[in-house]
Order: structure tokens, then sequence, then C-alpha cells
């Protein structure tokens, strides 16, 4: 669909209510914008037609920037579901290495039991009482 031509009204209003660089200084606009949108709205009334402001000039148009944690939601979200997925190979890796712990702690509960044993019976690992390793070193 062809848009309506601007009327010359319009583009001279339009271009009076922007400020001008002359002399190496910036003039105020001739037209305020409160009074800008006050002949737009009495012209648009009239059925004059004003073109709608252009994309540029939209500072609302910007998409918020949001919270650290909603922007990053969808990444955790992510990882969430991925971590889920591998949860049983974890659960079987955790107890595997639990199970491992706990038997390396009961062997070593179990040496040192028999340790206390051998020394309160008075032999070694090899066998022999403990009084025949001494008599063999020189004082």
């Amino acid at each position: 669909m062809a848009q309506p031509k601007i009327p010359e009204l319009v583009l001279k209003l339009q271009q009076l209510a922007k400020p001008t660089f002359v002399n190496s200084r910036w003039r105020k606009p001739a037209i305020s914008a409160r009074r800008l949108a006050d002949m737009r709205k009495s012209l648009v009334a009239e059925g004059v037609y004003w073109p709608p402001k252009p994309m540029a000039d939209r500072g609302g148009d910007k998409p918020f920037k949001l919270i650290k944690h909603e922007r990053d939601r969808e990444k955790r979200q992510n990882k969430i579901e991925e971590n889920m997925r591998k949860m049983p190979e974890m659960i079987a890796e955790y107890r595997a290495s639990v199970h491992k712990l706990r038997a390396d702690t009961r062997a070593k509960k179990h040496r040192t039991e028999e340790m206390k044993y051998r020394i309160a019976v008075g032999k070694q690992e090899s066998g022999e009482p403990s009084w025949q390793i001494f008599k063999d070193q020189k004082r």
C-alpha cells in the first residue's frame, strides 16, 4: 500500500521543530516540542495526514535489559536438563566410589586390629617373636 503524500505544511513544521547548527553554534528550535504536539493534534483533527514517528526516534522500542538471572534463565535450564540426563551415570559413579572408600576403610581397620594382636602376642609380620629381632642386633 502506498503511503499518502506528506503535505508541505507538515514538512515545514517538522523542520522548524529541529535545532539548527549556524556559525559553529546550535540554535534552539523555532517551535517547541509542546507547540509542535498541539499543532499536530489540531491538524490531525482537521484530517491532514501526519506521518508516524520514525523508528530511529523511538527510545521505547529498545528491549529491556532484564535482571541477570532472568537473562541467564534459558542457559541455566539447558544446563540443568543436560545434567539430569547424566544423573544415572553420576549416581552410579558416586556409589562405586563410596563402596570402594568403605572397603578401603574396612581393610585398614582390619589391618590395624591385626597389628594390635601381633604386638600383643609378640609376633612380627614374618612370624618371628619380636625379641629375636633385637637379639641379632649389635649394641
